[in-house]
């Protein structure tokens, strides 16, 4: 069990929760995903890359700098740094989606991930909240904004997202990685800061 813990919540890590929004943007069948391919692979490289593949490799520079003990990073202290690091690729993808030609709904959901990242970071100082939940909540406020204000039905990704959402937290509950509140808060914190600042 606590392998198949630790094998979900590589696979459901929250670094990986822009790039699952924006691929969700482009398949909602709504006139957001109107775009040529050459469009929707920029976006794809450019979401990935500023928030998902830099700070995965600056891991390495921080266990070689013992900034963190281990690639989990299961010290609520040693996330701080790296927490801080990432937010500066999060911003720097907000202000690069902006500028595409696109619906301003991407350029939202980064913006919304941003200030998640950030509530995180500010819990993070004297609490460890957990970022998989708030990752995956932002996604299912992303599905339920794209569901009321565009009128996608998008239930089957609501669905997929509730489970996810049932998995990781009992893979971090396992892995006596959070508490039950940890993993409650951090889903909210997620699924209320993307969904309102979206409502917007």
């Amino acid at each position: 069990m606590n392998k198949a813990a630790v094998v979900f919540s590589y696979i459901l890590h929250p670094l990986l929760a822009p790039v699952a929004g924006i691929l969700i943007l482009t398949h909602s069948g709504t006139y957001v995903a109107d775009l040529t391919d050459n469009m929707k692979n920029l976006i794809y490289l450019v979401t990935a890359t500023m928030t998902f593949f830099l700070p995965v490799c600056m891991i390495p520079l921080y266990l070689y700098f013992k900034i963190i003990r281990n690639v989990e990073i299961t010290s609520r202290q040693e996330r701080l740094l790296p927490l801080y690091i990432t937010m500066v690729t999060y911003i720097a993808a907000y202000f690069l989606i902006k500028r595409l030609p696109v619906s301003q709904l991407y350029g939202r959901f980064i913006l919304s991930s941003c200030m998640a990242l950030l509530i995180v970071i500010f819990i993070s100082h004297f609490w460890k909240i957990s970022a998989h939940m708030t990752g995956l909540g932002g996604l299912a406020g992303l599905v339920l904004v794209l569901s009321k204000k565009l009128g996608a039905d998008l239930m089957l990704y609501l669905l997929i997202l509730f489970l996810l959402a049932g998995i990781a937290g009992t893979a971090r509950l396992k892995l006596n990685a959070h508490t039950s509140a940890q993993v409650y808060v951090g889903y909210l914190t997620g699924f209320l800061t993307v969904y309102f600042l979206m409502m917007i």
